[in-house]
């Protein structure tokens, strides 16, 4: 299938909001795309309703069924596997890709973009990684970073962890997840990665020359 594998350094670096902004992107110049979260813990609400918060935002860009776009809903904001042994379930790598290859939009026209959970090396199911299913779908990689001081060190972790799975890294997103960035890390990251790297400032739009590294 055409798409990318979006990923992160950590967990709440904002891979969702990366992919919000790439879909409004996307939908303002008619091009085609699909969300594709197969899992998402951290769904209860106050009523004890199970609701997948990203997911939804997802169904609502795309004006697509939430069912096509994400299964595995879990109440516990914890890893998917740890979720789901909290509610006696199971998950398992196949179950993921299975869903996604039922769900996804072969047309050559359609990007499918693809959010892993938490970090490459996050579990996403059992006894499986983000990176276990990166390596399965042998897709393109967005890697998501923190614009925050350590970050350096996990992205370029990050970077070398990736390239030992033989897997193609596309581009890098520089994210200000908080108004006030006291510490710029993107002129001293880029000395020391040839991989694009573009920022992603608070509440901004993304630039839409990441079309240029997507495409």
């Amino acid at each position: 299938m055409k798409g990318i594998l979006v990923t992160g350094t950590d967990t709440d670096v904002g891979k969702t909001w990366f992919m919000l902004k790439f879909g409004s992107l996307l939908k303002g110049k008619n091009r085609d795309f699909h969300f594709l979260k197969p899992v998402e813990s951290g769904c209860i609400e106050p009523d004890e309703s199970v609701v997948p918060k990203d997911a939804t935002q997802f169904s609502r860009l795309e004006n697509k069924p939430l069912n096509t776009i994400c299964k595995f809903m879990f109440k516990a904001y914890a890893s998917p596997p740890k979720a789901a042994k909290m509610e006696n379930k199971t998950i398992s790598l196949n179950q993921i890709i299975k869903f996604i290859n039922e769900n996804k939009d072969d047309s050559n026209e359609c990007i499918n973009i693809v959010e892993g959970c938490g970090g490459f090396f996050s579990p996403i199911a059992n006894n499986k990684l983000t990176a276990d299913l990166a390596a399965e779908l042998r897709l393109p990689i967005v890697l998501v970073v923190k614009n925050a001081l350590g970050c350096i060190n996990h992205t370029l972790l990050t970077i070398k962890s990736i390239e030992e799975l033989k897997l193609d890294l596309k581009l890098i997103i520089l994210n200000n997840i908080n108004k006030d960035t006291p510490l710029d890390n993107f002129e001293e990251l880029s000395g020391f990665t040839d991989i694009p790297i573009i920022k992603l400032g608070y509440n901004e739009n993304l630039n839409p020359k990441v079309l240029e590294y997507l495409d």
